[in-house]
């Protein structure tokens, strides 16, 4: 038999405190939000308590609202404006019902057991299913959840968003535009379908079930990786990047190459016996280690940074290379 768990309210650990400045009631063995006083003006933090509910949290937050790592399975009772960040990551939610339709700052519900971004709104015709979140000013983060679909995602993001570590087999329902870095790797996406159409960052769609990059945005401000697929075409790649990462998957060509690459280029471990459509100048380094290359035959003119062509078919020699290619770098066999 279980001993049951000694009720903790605010109104008894936090005595005399008021909403004038930030409150920081964290890891206090709070069970309860009981005594909290109505509007906060800085930030609310109760993290890391035993709170099952938020029943009597501060209605009014000015400052950030974080109710992280403790054993929420609702956010019933919980703020109904946050003015900065909202973290309700690593507790035990199931859905989003009851959080804010818009979020000034981050919002991040990674770490729970969420299926559906999407909560129930009642009404006298019955229950459906709906956005809870429509904007989110900075980062959305609904990483390390059983998420199988982005139904009811924000459709702006002002900052990233990440939906790594899901089940995710689709990006439909994802978000329209991301102001910052877009990530949905360690999912079993098999088309990028959905994907957000501008993402002013890096856009990391690795180590998933990819045979594709069609419903790739055409160009992505930063990095784009989409190394650990199962790719066999580059076909719906973007145009324009700063990196450019396909190592790991079963390319025989770089044919529909991003044709501007900013930074390094790695298309190592792949199944690649030359390098025709490779951009003609990579600004960073270039790594072709792993393959199966016999010729240096390609379009490639110039790397700016080292040129790595370790384990492939034929050893390939620094004077060969750099007879071949400007190379500003080291060469590295």
């Amino acid at each position: 038999m279980t001993n049951p768990v000694k009720a903790v309210t605010f109104a008894e650990v936090m005595v005399g405190v008021d909403g004038k400045t930030d409150i920081d009631c964290s890891n206090k063995g709070l069970t309860s939000l009981e005594g909290c006083p109505e509007k906060v003006k800085g930030n609310f933090n109760c993290s890391g308590n035993k709170l099952t509910t938020l029943e009597g949290a501060p209605k009014n937050i000015k400052g950030d609202f974080n109710c992280s790592g403790n054993l929420l399975t609702t956010l019933e009772g919980g703020p109904e404006e946050v003015k900065g960040d909202y973290d309700c990551s690593n507790n035990e939610l199931k859905t989003l019902d009851h959080c804010p339709v818009f979020v000034m700052g981050d919002f991040s519900c990674a770490g729970n057991q969420l299926k559906t971004l999407q909560g129930e709104i009642s009404s006298s015709k019955g229950t459906k299913p709906e956005r809870c979140l429509e904007i989110v000013d900075g980062d959305f983060n609904c990483s390390g959840n059983v998420l199988t679909t982005l139904e009811g995602s924000p459709k702006i993001v002002g900052g990233d968003y990440d939906c790594s570590n899901n089940q995710l087999t689709s990006l439909e329902n994802c978000a329209v535009v991301v102001a910052g870095d877009f990530s949905c790797n360690r999912n079993q996406i098999i088309s990028l379908d959905g994907a957000p159409r501008k993402v002013a960052g890096n856009f990391d769609c690795s180590n998933n079930k990819l045979s594709t990059l069609k419903g790739s945005p055409k160009k992505v401000d930063g990095d784009y990786n989409c190394s650990g697929n199962e790719l066999t075409s580059l076909k719906g790649a973007p145009e324009e990047v700063k990196a450019f990462d396909c190592s790991n998957n079963h390319l025989t060509s770089l044919k529909r190459a991003p044709e501007k690459v900013k930074g390094n280029f790695d298309c190592s471990l792949n199944q690649m016996t030359s390098l025709k459509g490779i951009p003609e100048k990579i600004k960073g380094d270039f790594n072709c280690s792993g393959n199966h290359l016999t010729t240096l035959e390609c379009g490639l003119k110039k790397v700016g940074g080292d040129f790595i062509c370790a384990n492939n078919d034929v050893l390939l020699t620094e004077e060969q290379v750099r007879s071949a290619y400007e190379i500003k770098g080291t060469f590295k066999s």
